[in-house]
């Protein structure tokens, strides 16, 4: 059949059969081999990121065993909370202005033991209590404020009433 073709007809059949076979080679082999290679390197650089992120975990989490570990060791010599707090009230000129402080019952929770004092201050400027609660937060490994209730007097706007729970977790 092909040698009753004219040299003309012959090319054009050639051509025909040159261009079928390459659309197979780039529909059937070329195309899906390129779109898995571009998926797989978008999952590689996906995948490169979650690594890095999982190692800025790690890091975290060993900067905070870290952490943790020296706060544990100053907790053994640590005070009391009472004597803590009222050597804070000391500390930052507020010791005129304190009015009560009453330990509240100590709770056991899991492998904590939690420690309230329920302090109250009379005649306080708002400067003294930012003091305190700075003091609170910084100075003192693991005392937090639980609940404060601040109140203006009524002769002198300018003086408060603080009410404040303070809580401390130990370890047992």
């Amino acid at each position: 059949m092909i040698k009753h073709l004219s040299p003309r007809e012959k090319v054009i059949v050639a051509t025909g059969l040159i261009i079928l076979l390459l659309l197979f080679v780039w529909f059937v082999l070329l195309n899906p081999y390129l779109e898995t290679m571009r998926s797989l390197e978008g999952k590689i650089v996906t995948h490169r990121q979650n690594l890095q992120k999982v190692e800025t975990m790690r890091d975290q989490i060993s900067q905070l065993r870290e952490d943790l570990a020296g706060v544990k060791i100053a907790k053994q010599g640590a005070k009391p909370l009472f004597s803590l707090v009222e050597s804070m009230a000391v500390q930052t000129g507020v010791r005129e202005q304190l009015l009560s402080m009453r330990p509240q019952p100590t709770t056991t929770q899991g492998q904590f033991r939690q420690q309230l004092v329920e302090i109250r201050l009379e005649k306080i400027s708002l400067p003294q209590v930012v003091k305190l609660l700075h003091a609170i937060e910084y100075r003192s490994a693991g005392v937090q404020v639980k609940s404060m209730q601040v109140k203006p007097r009524f002769e002198d706007r300018s003086m408060l009433d603080v009410n404040m729970v303070l809580m401390s977790l130990e370890s047992l």
